[in-house]
């Protein structure tokens, strides 16, 4: 069969791709671009927030009106809008051939095919899956580019996040797995190797101990990838030992993504989060301190019910100061299923929206200081792409999540590829990103 795959969500979900593609590519399937003209389109969906669950059938339909209108076979939803409605989702998104929840999408093949026989298939259960390095995979990102996915699920149970019910509970991957893996990605050419996981630092506390993160990193490094960035780590988990490690792991770039949610203690309550507003800036003190140069990511939510006019100025005042290089901004929508949906005082979304504007705002502004601060700066980039301009990342920079440089080339000038590494000069910037000159 010709099987397109779309992929909505976060780079947890990608990898879950991945390991389907090379499930149905191993079974003699045949991957296409496109769902137009495909015999199958799987869909594998997020559902995290209420606007993540509006594009996951927006683009389930688009499929849809393919099908009804012959220019393709089936459709099969997977990923975390699946599991989370279920059979259900054969009412409300007529035409759907098949449902495959998180815990099933190493069956994909048995699903796509049952699906293509005409049955209406239904994949469901609790989310205990999570693949290993024998699993096959191709990688939807660049060639020189992967995710490494730590373990699956997640046990901090925040108020208002659908996670744990629709990932499960923790479970960490066997250390050695993980390095077999590594070891296959640089072998294969990758460069960059991102580490993930719904709480990186929570790893290893569900088969060890807290500190088998550390051990996990200085074993990915022995492997002799060049660039090993940690994404998602849980701020009340990044111990001292792992800040050591980070400066003193060459191969660990210096980027640490920090999703602390909020910066109001009341609302870091109310939210679950296990950690206060005084130890959220002792940490990041404590990281610009140890790791000099170093770039944070973090994420935030407004309009948490609660959050008075006080709270989010507390919120505005932290992102003003610069601690955070680049930020995510997520609009707070009640979620069925979590403590927060049921807290009486509710925001409008107006609120909520005009709050986030404000909060984009300001970092948009904080990001073109920071790029008139870097003219003349000459750095070291790694090349994603080239075209008419070649486009590239600093260390600070994390694929597909934060701003890129856009690297002018000289006619006649040799081209860097994909995957090498070059030195530049950083010529101008705006919110968005960076500008540079490539160094001959």
């Amino acid at each position: 069969m010709n099987i397109a795959f779309i992929t909505l969500g976060c780079p947890k979900n990608l990898v879950d791709t991945e390991i389907m593609l090379g499930l149905l590519d191993r079974a003699g399937h045949r991957l296409v671009g496109e769902p137009d003209g495909a015999d199958v389109a799987v869909v594998n969906t997020c559902s995290f927030i209420a606007s993540a669950v509006a594009e996951s059938a927006a683009v389930v339909r688009g499929c849809l009106e393919l099908k009804v209108a012959g220019r393709l076979a089936r459709v099969v939803v997977a990923g975390c809008l699946a599991q989370r409605y279920g059979d259900q989702l054969f009412e409300s998104l007529p035409g759907v051939d098949g449902v495959v929840g998180c815990s099933h999408f190493e069956s994909i093949v048995d699903a796509v095919e049952r699906a293509w026989a005409g049955e209406r298939v239904l994949l469901l259960g609790s989310p205990v899956a999570i693949y290993d390095h024998t699993s096959p995979r191709i990688l939807g990102t660049p060639s020189h580019i992967a995710y490494i996915k730590i373990a699956e699920g997640c046990d901090n149970a925040c108020s208002y996040c659908t996670i744990p019910s629709l990932r499960g509970s923790m479970r960490s991957r066997p250390l050695g797995s993980i390095v077999a893996e590594a070891e296959e990605l640089k072998a294969a050419g990758v460069i960059e190797a991102n580490v993930i996981a719904q709480d990186t630092t929570a790893y290893g506390t569900d088969i060890a101990s807290e500190g088998l993160l550390t051990k996990l990193l200085i074993a990915l490094a022995e492997t002799g990838l060049p660039w090993i960035r940690l994404l998602y780590a849980h701020p009340a988990r990044v111990t001292d030992e792992l800040i050591e490690a980070m400066e003193s792991i060459p191969a660990i770039v210096p980027y640490l993504d920090l999703p602390i949610q909020h910066i109001s203690d009341a609302v870091l309550r109310r939210m679950g989060r296990g950690t206060s507003a005084s130890e959220i800036l002792q940490l990041i003190e404590r990281i610009r301190s140890q790791i000099p140069g170093i770039s944070i990511r973090s994420s935030v939510i407004v309009g948490f019910p609660g959050e008075t006019v006080e709270h989010f100025e507390e919120l505005l005042s932290f992102i003003r100061e610069g601690m955070i290089d680049h930020l995510g901004v997520f609009e707070y929508s009640p979620e069925s299923g979590t403590r927060a949906a049921h807290f009486e005082d509710q925001i409008s979304s107006e609120t909520v929206s005009a709050r986030a504007r404000l909060l984009v705002s300001e970092m948009e502004a904080l990001a073109r200081r920071r790029a008139r601060e870097l003219i003349g700066v000459r750095v070291r980039v790694l090349v994603d792409s080239v075209a008419e301009i070649a486009t590239a990342r600093t260390a600070g920079q994390a694929w597909e999540m934060d701003s890129v440089v856009r690297v002018s080339l000289h006619p006649g000038a040799a081209r860097p590829a994909p995957g090498a590494f070059v030195d530049v000069t950083i010529t101008g910037g705006n919110e968005f990103d960076l500008t540079a000159e490539l160094i001959t």
